[in-house]
């Protein structure tokens, strides 16, 4: 599997390695279809017993804060697998899971976590890129939203956002929960920067969740 240099992404996405885990003796696979948006996956906490395969669908990352603000942590596109870090390290849902856009997924799982990953060295090797891919974006991320201010993490979370996932139309709260700030502040930022034209050409106007 190759990571392209430009944009850190993995080029391939987890469909072959799903597929070697049919009909595994190792796990429980239960498929659900047609997941409506808003639809919670896990909540964050929860006692981690199982890992994710998304088929079809949008299904978004959101860490719950200390001070009870919701940040949108990140997007899983058809052929990501998700919920695999807490499962296989901290045993505990660190964010929740939930649809964005009408999904299918598949819940697998282990009958033994701690040896699961040793029958299916290539998922185990695919898995641990992934993470490693995850930990640099969240480093990187944490670091702008340390240093720039309001205006500047809503410039940068829409065009990473529009980047990143194509073709989705993401809300004001969305944008907001990603930029780490207000709804309304999300808004105002983003007049002063269309009128700029700071914008990317794929913005459209985000409706109201």
């Amino acid at each position: 599997m190759k990571i392209s240099a430009s944009s850190g992404e993995l080029n391939e996405d987890g469909a072959p390695l799903f597929a070697t885990l049919h009909n595994s003796p190792h796990a429980t696979l239960t498929r659900f279809d047609n997941l409506p948006r808003q639809h919670h996956i896990y909540p964050q906490h929860n006692e981690a017993a199982s890992f994710y395969y998304l088929h079809s669908g949008l299904v978004g990352l959101y860490h719950l804060q200390e001070n009870g603000k919701v940040c949108l942590m990140r997007l899983f596109t058809p052929g990501d697998f998700f919920g695999f870090r807490s499962l296989f390290g901290d045993m505990f849902y660190h964010c929740s899971s939930r649809v964005q856009r009408t999904a299918s997924v598949t819940r697998i799982t282990p009958y033994q976590p701690e040896s699961f990953l040793q029958k299916y060295p290539a998922l185990n090797r695919y898995l641990i890129q992934r993470l490693a891919q995850d930990l640099a974006m969240a480093e990187k991320r944490l670091a702008s939203m340390a240093y720039e201010r309001s205006q500047q993490r809503v410039l940068t979370s829409i065009r990473t956002l529009y980047q990143r996932w194509p073709g989705y139309e993401f809300t004001w709260r969305e944008i907001a929960e990603y930029a780490g700030c207000e709804t309304e502040t999300a808004m105002r930022h983003s007049r002063t920067l269309r009128q700029q034209g700071l914008l990317p050409p794929a913005f459209t106007t985000p409706h109201n969740d």
